[in-house]
């Protein structure tokens, strides 16, 4: 037994929909900045752009969007911030990324650098229905002493 439901990641009844305003790009700029926040407890356009392997002036064009979103704060030439919006969207989006990175590695036994990659493509795209109903799934196999014992 895997014991997935131990986790705070599979405590809650369902996951909150990403609004549709945050495409892929957005998410993924929110979880780089949130990365580094939590990393270095500042975020700056150099770090960023290199990161995400783009240039500054790209860098600079997206968070103008970010804020006009809500969800960071940025002054010109100073460091970026989360927004409380932006700081839980980055929670959904490490749920998310958790709950299907488990699933991968722990249910459909994968190396667990292919599940973290396969994760980091699915949670932008995998609808809420689809990933509420994966951790259903999890939250029942995780209670049944057959399913997912020994190797």
């Amino acid at each position: 037994m895997f014991n997935l439901s131990n986790s705070d990641l599979v405590t809650s009844l369902e996951l909150p929909e990403v609004d549709r305003r945050f495409n892929r790009t957005v998410q993924e700029y929110v979880e780089i900045i949130r990365d580094l926040t939590e990393q270095s407890a500042v975020a700056r356009v150099k770090d960023i752009a290199e990161q995400r392997g783009v240039t500054r002036s790209s860098v600079s064009t997206a968070l103008n969007s970010l804020v006009e979103l809500g969800l960071v704060t940025h002054e010109h030439y100073g460091y970026v911030t989360l927004t409380e919006s932006g700081r839980d969207l980055g929670e959904i989006l490490t749920r998310r990324h958790q709950i299907i990175r488990q699933f991968l590695e722990k249910l459909l036994r994968l190396e667990p650098e292919t599940a973290d990659r396969e994760a980091c493509i699915l949670e932008h795209s995998m609808s809420p229905e689809t990933l509420n109903a994966l951790l259903r799934f999890i939250r029942k196999v995780d209670g049944c002493p057959r399913c997912c014992g020994a190797d």
